[in-house]
């Protein structure tokens, strides 16, 4: 303890002896382009890592996890959900990491962010085990929704046609849909509108 009765980081134990957990917030976020679906990744000390802070006391963990993304990207994501909390020990140190996903729409190439870079899925490597939970979980969030939800809608522009979005889809999922069950399970939504622009 410190001649302010503050707790040192090394000495911050709980009542039972035990190291308390450092806590964190990350985002996984994605975008689609060139048929590869991306994750947003910041670079601190030479590390490729997912975008993160720690709670602030003033924001919400959902505001702070917003604003954590928007300081990256430069511009405001499409979609955005807490995804779930994990406990983890990286480096000898054990973290509660609050995770989120969020969902950015792209053009034929993704929008370079105002922080860190975008990098393929399936060129991911040397990643913590944390952000290796969190991006995994991610895509089968995100994944598990395309099949009754419209979130896949926010991986493109504000207009586009049925094949970019049958395309957006196929990449997430990894594998090819069929043309005509696909246009028949969209338009049976009822939500999309012909604009004739595209």
């Amino acid at each position: 303890m410190d001649r302010t009765g503050e707790i040192e980081p090394a000495q911050r134990m709980n009542c039972l002896g035990t190291a308390t957990p450092e806590v964190d917030i990350r985002v996984a976020a994605f975008t689609v382009a060139n048929d590869q679906i991306s994750v947003l990744l910041d670079r601190t000390d030479g590390i490729q890592q997912l975008p993160r802070s720690v709670p602030n006391g003033v924001e919400s963990i959902d505001q702070q996890a917003r604003n954590l993304l928007r300081s990256h990207l430069g511009y405001p994501e499409r979609y955005m959900e807490q995804l779930y909390t994990l406990t983890v020990v990286e480096m000898g140190v054990w973290r509660i990491v609050v995770s989120s996903v969020a969902l950015i729409g792209s053009e034929d190439t993704p929008t370079p962010p105002a922080r860190g870079r975008w990098l393929p899925v399936s060129e991911l490597d040397g990643l913590s085990m944390g952000d290796e939970m969190v991006i995994e979980y991610a895509l089968f969030r995100v994944r598990s929704k395309l099949d009754y939800t419209t979130i896949g809608f926010h991986l493109l522009s504000e207009e586009f046609t049925l094949s970019e979005l049958q395309a957006a889809y196929e990449t997430v999922l990894g594998r090819k849909l069929d043309k005509r069950n696909f246009r028949r399970r969209m338009s049976a939504l009822g939500i999309l509108t012909v604009t004739g622009s595209t």
